[in-house]
């Protein structure tokens, strides 16, 4: 060809191409504009669930600011506040063709990565396809086609003690893909948590973090499988299955949400924004009519489960999945007295042989036991609790069972909690009157959160308090003064039953303030120095004796209020293993405490101190008693006491009554209180 020929055709392909290309750019940006303007004339911006899927919410100033925390969330540079920014900024960009930046292998088009928001941006603005950039969203595509969610369940995983994380207790959401031929256990289950390693974290920076936002929180897909033995088997966490009756578009609309929220974070608080919150958001993006965020200043996993019982028609079933401790203590209760004798013999010190060599005998249900010791086996495992030969002994037993032919009804076990959503508000506000030693008094407390020791355990561990931010204040009707009782940071206490299955520690850890009362010094100075001027100034005798009047009549003891922490560790007892309610619970500890006021010559002072519990426990009625007694006497100042009782009757679960009485070291005190919870 021609030199000139070659410059005609080189100009026609140019040409051809930018001209195209030009004119295609232009018919997009105008696309881009006209369905921007219609969006800004429907003011679709302010819509419920564009506001839902970008967690915007107002501040007090009444400004919009999203919940999520990191800029990969937004499209925009003003989306965190400005949701008309951020909603023009998705049309631009689902409209924009893109390509991934050099050395970007995770990147994803802004329409594969918010599918969702594409998804609502189209039906509202019925934008057709073509007009949208087209993008290969594969990887969405796969991951939404393994979960091919169609049902949802909530479940709650009840509280344990012994993890302080895990105090609040935990709510995630399962999805169900309702496949026959897939097993329950082999779903997805979804978790918001902070990203942060409680058994590696010191419990009060972990605490003190999680309290104030100082982890990320961010959602994250497990096979439900791993949830259930890290709760049921690891943790021995009871788990409670809410089902939600949503529809299949719902829970798909959520799902394709869920999605959207990898690119997101948000500042994790234990006592509001926290994992039961963030499911909260994404139950109303399936179901934008329900309003479960509007709430308390406190979110508890277990008063959010209520949340969703008070939905009319929302949860259609509840199901118990009860932890590997659990499922031994229902086995123990059904066992007869031969079987469960063999089998504390058996757990004594892993003799087998007990079992294995043993004639056949019509009282032992050979099968029964064998299943109950090997659970036994794994949960002291866990626990760390069992010695190395003991992983043979487990195979042994194994191989024993596998040849056994007789079979047991494994079904009909009674809960061994109950479900969080019978409990009472974890809220509470208390109102008391009383007299005591100082003279009469009316008091109001309040708790944060979550359970007292003598509050009924429906809902809640049995035998266990956590009291979260919670005061009690008095007004003294005879000094006229506002007195701060008591305040706790946290107050937790656990009293686990010691037996053959489990030798767990029970324990009690108080942070805050408490209440003491000290003879009053000046008093008695004032007394001694006017027995002396009596002495030496006889002329002065009756207004001297007027004086000593006075002084005598003034009050002599005062009740202060001290910074106060203390721990006790120990061992309590209950008969566990038997049926029926546990009636009776005895626990005894020893431990130190942490007191400082102004009244020390060395302003604090920490001492030895020896505890004590007794619980009875009768439904509707319960009565608790608490004796510490604490040795200041080793700097040279007396020893203090606190000896309480009181008894309980629940009208309601959340309404009790309550009847007290206090002694202390100079002070006694009885007083009635009515407390509410919500």
């Amino acid at each position: 060809m021609p030199a000139k020929s070659y410059s005609l055709f080189i100009i026609f392909f140019l040409y051809s191409t930018f001209g195209t290309f030009s004119s295609s750019y232009a018919t997009s940006t105008e696309k881009i504009i006209e369905y921007q303007k219609l969006a800004e004339t429907k003011k679709l911006w302010e819509d419920r669930y564009w506001i839902l899927l970008l967690h915007y919410t107002k501040t007090t100033f009444g400004n919009w600011v999203s919940e999520a925390d990191s800029s990969t969330f937004f499209l925009s540079g003003e989306g965190q506040k400005n949701p008309e920014e951020e909603l023009y900024s998705a049309i631009q960009a689902f409209m924009t063709p893109e390509s991934p930046p050099p050395g970007e292998e995770n990147w994803m088009h802004p329409a594969c990565k918010f599918p969702e928001r594409k998804r609502w941006i189209q039906e509202k603005l019925s934008i057709p396809d073509s007009d949208f950039a087209k993008v290969d969203c594969s990887r969405f595509e796969k991951w939404f086609a393994t979960l091919n969610p169609k049902g949802a369940k909530i479940i709650f995983a009840s509280y344990y003690m012994n993890a302080p994380a895990s105090i609040f207790g935990h709510t995630l959401l399962k999805l169900d893909s309702g496949d026959p031929n897939r097993k329950e256990i082999l779903e997805y289950s979804v978790n918001y948590a902070a990203n942060a390693d409680p058994a590696t974290t010191n419990a009060i920076v972990y605490s003190i973090l999680g309290l104030f936002g100082g982890y990320p929180g961010t959602f994250s897909l497990f096979p439900y499988y791993v949830k259930i033995s890290e709760y049921n088997d690891i943790e021995s966490r009871d788990l409670w299955e809410y089902e939600l009756d949503l529809k299949e578009e719902e829970v798909r609309r959520m799902t394709r949400h869920l999605w959207e929220l990898g690119a997101a974070s948000f500042d994790y608080y234990f006592l509001d924004e926290n994992c039961s919150y963030h499911l909260f958001s994404l139950i109303e993006v399936a179901r934008p009519s329900l309003h479960l965020r509007d709430k308390a200043p406190f979110v508890i996993p277990g008063d959010t489960v209520k949340k969703y019982i008070e939905q009319a028609g929302l949860v259609k079933d509840i199901k118990y999945r009860p932890s590997l401790h659990s499922k031994i203590i229902q086995k123990l209760r059904k066992m007869n007295e031969d079987e469960r004798e063999l089998y504390e013999n058996v757990m004594n010190n892993g003799n087998i042989s007990l079992l294995t060599n043993k004639e056949p005998d019509p009282k032992i249900r050979t099968s029964f036991l064998s299943d109950t010791i090997l659970d036994s086996f794994r949960y002291k495992k866990a626990e760390g609790d069992s010695p190395k030969e003991w992983d043979q002994t487990y195979k042994q037993l194994l191989l024993f069972r596998s040849k056994l032919t007789d079979h047991y009804e494994d079904s009909g076990y009674s809960p061994i909690t109950q479900s969080p959503h019978v409990g009472h508000g974890s809220s509470a506000l208390y109102n008391e009157v009383g007299t005591s030693s100082l003279g009469n008094f009316v008091g109001f407390g309040y708790r944060a959160a979550v359970h007292d020791l003598l509050n009924t355990d429906q809902g809640y561990i049995p035998n266990s308090s956590v009291d979260y931010f919670s005061l009690k204040a008095r007004y003294y009707q005879d000094s006229k003064k506002l007195h701060l009782e008591e305040f706790h940071i946290i107050r937790m206490l656990s009293l686990t039953p010691y037996n053959s299955l489990g030798r767990s520690i029970s324990y009690f850890v108080d942070s805050g303030a408490d209440s003491s009362v000290y003879k009053k010094k000046g008093n008695e100075e004032d007394r001694k120095l006017l027995e002396w001027q009596a002495l030496l100034r006889p002329e002065d005798l009756s207004y001297t004796l007027y004086r000593l009047d006075d002084v005598s009549k003034s009050e002599k003891y005062e009740r202060v209020t001290n910074a106060n922490l203390e721990t006790t560790f120990g061992y309590s007892f209950q008969d566990q293993f038997s049926e029926g309610p546990k009636r009776f619970l005895f626990s005894a500890q020893a431990g130190a405490k942490v007191r400082y006021n102004g009244k020390y010559d060395t302003n604090a002072v920490v001492a030895p101190q020896i505890a004590a519990y007794w619980i009875a426990n009768f439904d509707s009625f319960k009565a608790v008693l608490s004796l510490h007694y604490y040795t200041f006497s080793i700097y040279g100042v007396p020893d203090d006491y606190k000896a309480q009782l009181g008894f309980r009757y629940a009208i309601h679960a959340n309404h009790e009554l309550r009847l007290e009485a206090k002694a202390q070291r100079n002070y006694n005190e009885a007083s009635f209180s009515y407390v509410y919870q919500f």
